[in-house]
């Protein structure tokens, strides 16, 4: 995991609404892999009309490889809608990043989550919103990471510019920010 070995090699900046532009037709060219608990509206933020994204919400924006729901939305986007943007959404605040530490948390999310937690344990400072902040963000690019690891989404990525976003809504704010890769 390149972030853990490195905490500055992303940085957090202000999200323009044109950074993915808006096709002006009713054809879906993003799948939005947002959490269920965050009260972000896609389209409103990214100024995109309501037919050019696909949605799929569940605990924690988390892309899990062996589940059957996740896997098969991102093959049907990208390999059947041929969409042209992926974007992971977290949001400060999570309800599953405050319960990652949870014992009652269940499986997969909890293992993958804890071993996130583990593997980042360094990076994320002493101060406890500062903690879940960061965490939160390094969840967002962890799931990216995985993603990236998906046959068909390095594919369209090699062979026709498919793009992934990292993106953190902070409701305190009302802003949406994007996790952009920085150069060592």
């Amino acid at each position: 995991m390149p972030y853990v070995n490195s905490p500055t090699w992303y940085r957090v900046v202000p999200l323009h609404r044109t950074t993915i532009p808006s096709l002006g037709e009713s054809k879906q060219q993003v799948l939005w892999i947002g959490c269920s608990d965050s009260s972000y509206e896609e389209i409103t933020g990214l100024d995109l009309l309501p037919d050019e994204i696909i949605v799929l919400r569940n605990i924690g924006n988390m892309f899990l490889e062996d589940g059957l729901t996740c896997l098969s939305m991102v093959q049907y986007a990208v390999d059947i809608l041929q969409v042209n943007h992926v974007v992971v959404c977290g949001h400060y605040g999570c309800g599953l990043v405050k319960a990652s530490s949870n014992a009652g948390l269940g499986e997969p999310w909890r293992s993958k989550l804890m071993n996130l937690r583990s593997a980042c344990e360094g990076l994320l400072g002493s101060q406890v919103e500062q903690r879940d902040r960061r965490f939160v963000e390094l969840n967002v690019l962890a799931q990216i990471q995985s993603l990236q690891h998906v046959t068909e989404v390095a594919g369209a990525i090699s062979s026709r510019g498919l793009k992934i976003h990292g993106l953190v809504y902070d409701r305190s704010k009302n802003e949406v920010a994007r996790l952009e890769e920085q150069p060592e």
